[in-house]
C-alpha cells in the first residue's frame, strides 16, 4: 500500500538525516525495517518496523543482562529476586513503553521494550520521543542492576 511505502520513506528519511540509521533489514513479517543506533554514537540499537498487515509502527530495542548481572540476579534468594523484579515491573508499568521478560519474570534473562505509533500520529518528534522511551527504559534496567550488583565496566555487555 502507498501509505506504508510513503511511512518507510519518512521514517528513514529522518533517521538518516539524524545519523542515527545503521541498515535496512530483509524481513518477512514486515513492510519494512530499519535498524538505528541511539542515542547517536552510544552503541544503542533500536529497530523501527513496520509489521505486515498492521497500522502501527513498533520502535522497539532489548536489553541483555551481562553475565556479572544475571548471575547476581539469580544467586538472590528466591523472594529477594522476586521482590526486585516486581519493583522493576511496578516501575515500568508507569512508562509509555511496553515491556516483555523473556523468558519470564522470574528466570529473566533479557527485557525487551516497545513502543507502537500509529501511522495517523506518525511524525519525526512522534518517533523520536519514542526513540528516547525506549532509550529510557533499557537505562533504567542498567542503573538499577548496576547499583544493586555493582558498576560492570563492559556495559556493551548488556546491550542487544
Amino acid at each position: 500500500m502507498d501509505i506504508f511505502r510513503e511511512a518507510g520513506r519518512d521514517v528513514k528519511s529522518w533517521i538518516v538525516s539524524e545519523g542515527i540509521f545503521k541498515q535496512e533489514i530483509q524481513d518477512e513479517a514486515a513492510e519494512w525495517h530499519y535498524v538505528v543506533e541511539f542515542p547517536l554514537e552510544s552503541g544503542q540499537v533500536s529497530d523501527i518496523i513496520l509489521p505486515k498487515g498492521k497500522d502501527f509502527i513498533l520502535v522497539v530495542s532489548g536489553l541483555v543482562f551481562a553475565e556479572e548481572h544475571y548471575r547476581a540476579l539469580h544467586n538472590q534468594p528466591l523472594n529477594k529476586k522476586k521482590e526486585i523484579i516486581f519493583k522493576w515491573k511496578m516501575d515500568l508499568l508507569f512508562r509509555k513503553a511496553e515491556f516483555r521478560m523473556i523468558p519470564d519474570d522470574i528466570s529473566i534473562q533479557r527485557i525487551d521494550f516497545s513502543m507502537p505509533i500509529y501511522l495517523e500520529e506518525l511524525t519525526k518528534p512522534k518517533l523520536f520521543e519514542a526513540l528516547r522511551e525506549v532509550f529510557k527504559c533499557k537505562l533504567y534496567i542498567i542503573w538499577q542492576l548496576n547499583h544493586l550488583f555493582g558498576d560492570n565496566r563492559s556495559l556493551e555487555a548488556m546491550y542487544l
